[in-house]
């Protein structure tokens, strides 16, 4: 116990070597610093029954200040103990001196977990007031363990605070150890290029690189999505040649279906082959390796760093009850709790202390006190509370004592006292309910945790994402193909007004009709020589139809008269024969037998491949009065008769002359 009683020790985490002297100004200068501490010597002369039990909480700015002023002037570096990851103290320190000392300037900098985002460092207020305190000109800078910077100044000295930000930003430091991130920092400042391993990253690759990386055996998920990525490609393509397959076959073209089958499956055979034996066969590393850290976690003392442990542990040794000098909870009561502690049933141990996810026990404080009871020499009940999401977080391990650890484990998890003292108060409430006799029993709950390591290779690849692409994903994809197919057929035989199966309406055939009449008319005003004698009065014919409001099959017969007279111009020894099953087709290419379209009939090539079914289901339609219907529906009509004008033209003309016709 301290000269007044006090249970906190305000001083840093033994994580350094030092003498008797260095130890002294470690334990005594961060109270000498406090605003609120009493005078040096006040506990001779004062009442020890006035003096607080607890001391009270120092700011940031104080604590830290203490520990700074206690290093060598001008080089001063304060590692917290706490620290996780698998870089010991003693070791980030050195790196932050290699990486300070060729600035020329003093440096102040602390690494500590415990200062992020929404903390005062967070808001750039901690250094400041350091300085204040301090009173000397240099770097103040304030690091998280792993991940870059919380806060930067600089006193007297012409160095660039923006492109230490910029440098740390650019190089994306992320789970990279204090002092590497310090080197980064540094070069920033004086503005020198980032040492090479952290120069700013190319991204002209990213996306390779990440689909690299996410098909990549060593991971997680790489299997699986390798697996997926392969299944789909080899069910699409299986699809896919199905769907040519049929198509051809229909037309009685067998070798063409085979030859595509036969391609799609070997293809799919070989990107199978190639891809399943390189995910089998590629060396081990990635996340099938485990996380040391993770591995530590299984054995004691549970924990990476020993620095806060064996510190909290000392303390222990002299009095039941620690508390953190930076334990950001409300300290109220904690002085009536070493009583209680003692009044206990087995030895208890208590320590309130900052938690942080970052921190050795990964915010845990049930591995904290696990990794408290295996490095303490005293047997009993080790309590550990600190911050939780609403309430205090409390955590339980026991020492030379035989305890049921789910037993010990489940009344901590559910205290939901708000605040640390009346939780400890919860905690031995529970304690005297339990047994401990005597013994080495105990093994915290998450110690029987097993190391989280993907499994096997093979069944990720097949049963986790090969099956699932080539069954589901695949022919989905196929299907997608298909239909943007069709649709890119439907909409360009919409933009051209010739989509089969589709009944086409007088608004749509008049702008077909106005659009080739116009053609012909042009024709007929500026240059008639171009027009050939015999389809001179065609054309006369297709202009005379169109001005008289013509609806139906007569826009229709214009626009396919128009088109023949055009074809005529270009080429006066082309064939312009209509395709019987949709006269706005290409112009016939061949006769063909027809059983549904009454015998021998001329036909596009496309049509000419087709079976006489889907002939007669592309037969094109007019929508005329709210009905559609064949446009062949009157076959005793000129146009139908004389095939709009392919036979017998002359007789077409005169009748279209002498007859006022509205369809």
């Amino acid at each position: 116990m301290s000269e007044t009683g006090h249970y906190a020790l305000p001083m840093p985490i033994p994580h350094r070597a030092g003498g008797p002297l260095r130890a002294l100004l470690l334990t005594v200068a961060p109270a000498l610093l406090l605003l609120s501490a009493p005078a040096p010597g006040a506990a001779d002369t004062a009442d020890a029954a006035d003096a607080p039990a607890v001391d009270p909480q120092p700011t940031y700015a104080e604590y830290f200040a203490g520990l700074l002023a206690a290093e060598p002037e001008g080089t001063a570096v304060v590692v917290d103990g706490a620290i996780g990851g698998a870089v010991p103290p003693e070791e980030m320190e050195r790196g932050l001196h290699e990486a300070f000392e060729p600035l020329g300037v003093p440096y102040h900098v602390v690494v500590t977990p415990y200062l992020g985002v929404g903390s005062d460092a967070g808001m750039g207020e901690i250094m400041p007031a350091v300085h204040d305190r301090l009173g000397a000109d240099g770097v103040y800078a304030v690091l998280p363990a792993t991940g870059g910077l919380t806060e930067l100044r600089v006193y007297g000295a012409d160095l660039s605070v923006d492109g230490a930000w910029d440098a740390v930003h650019d190089a994306e430091l992320h789970d990279v150890p204090a002092h590497e991130a310090a080197r980064v920092l540094v070069a920033g400042l004086t503005g020198a290029e980032p040492p090479a391993e952290f120069a700013e990253r190319d991204d002209g690759d990213g996306f390779l690189a990440g689909f690299r990386a996410d098909i990549d055996p060593t991971r997680y998920n790489g299997p699986e999505n390798l697996g997926f990525l392969v299944g789909t490609v080899g069910g699409a393509l299986l699809v896919g040649a199905g769907w040519i397959a049929w198509r051809r076959a229909r037309r009685g073209r067998l070798l063409v279906p085979a030859v595509v089958v036969l391609a799609a499956l070997s293809a799919t055979g070989a990107l199978v082959t190639a891809t399943y034996t390189h995910t089998v066969n590629a060396p081990v590393g990635g996340h099938e390796v485990a996380d040391p850290e993770e591995l530590v976690r299984l054995e004691p003392p549970y924990v990476v760093s020993t620095g806060r442990v064996e510190h909290i542990a000392a303390a222990l040794a002299e009095d039941p009850l620690y508390v953190d000098p930076i334990m950001p909870l409300t300290r109220e009561g904690l002085e009536d709790v070493p009583a209680l502690l003692t009044g206990a049933p087995v030895p208890v141990f208590a320590a309130a202390v900052p938690l942080h996810h970052e921190d050795e026990a990964g915010g845990d404080p049930e591995v904290l006190a696990a990794a408290l009871a295996s490095v303490a020499e005293e047997d009993g009940v080790y309590l550990v509370v600190g911050p939780g999401v609403d309430t205090p977080h409390v955590g339980a391990a026991a020492r030379g004592l035989e305890v049921d650890s789910y037993a010990l484990w489940f009344p901590m998890t559910f205290n939901e006292e708000p605040t640390p003292a009346a939780a400890l108060e919860t905690a031995v409430a529970d304690l005297s309910e339990l047994e401990f006799p005597p013994g080495d029993g105990y093994r915290p709950l998450f110690a029987d945790d097993e190391a989280n390591l993907p499994g096997p290779r093979a069944e990720r690849y097949w049963s986790g994402g090969f099956f699932g692409g080539l069954f589901l994903a695949g022919p989905l994809a196929a299907a997608a193909v298909v239909a943007a197919y069709h649709l890119a057929v439907f909409l360009l035989a919409l933009s051209r007004n010739r989509v089969p199966g589709v009944a086409l309406n007088d608004r749509a055939l008049r702008r077909l009709a106005v659009r080739e009449a116009d053609r012909v008319r042009a024709l007929v005003e500026k240059e008639p020589d171009r027009i050939p004698g015999e389809f001179m009065p065609q054309a006369e014919a297709a202009l005379m139809v169109m001005d008289r409001d013509p609806r139906g099959l007569d826009l229709l017969g214009a626009a396919v008269l128009s088109r023949r007279v055009l074809a005529a111009v270009q080429d006066p020894d082309t064939d312009t024969v209509p395709c019987t099953v949709d006269p706005l087709h290409p112009f016939a290419a061949e006769q063909v037998k027809s059983r549904r379209l009454g015998g021998r009939v001329p036909l596009c090539a496309e049509c000419a491949r087709l079976d006489d079914s889907a002939r007669a289901g592309r037969v094109l339609r007019l929508r005329t009065g709210g009905t559609a219907h064949s446009y062949r529906a009157k076959p005793e009509d000129p146009w139908i008769r004389h095939s709009f004008g392919a036979h017998l033209p002359r007789r077409l003309v005169d009748q279209l002359f002498e007859e006022n016709r509205v369809h």
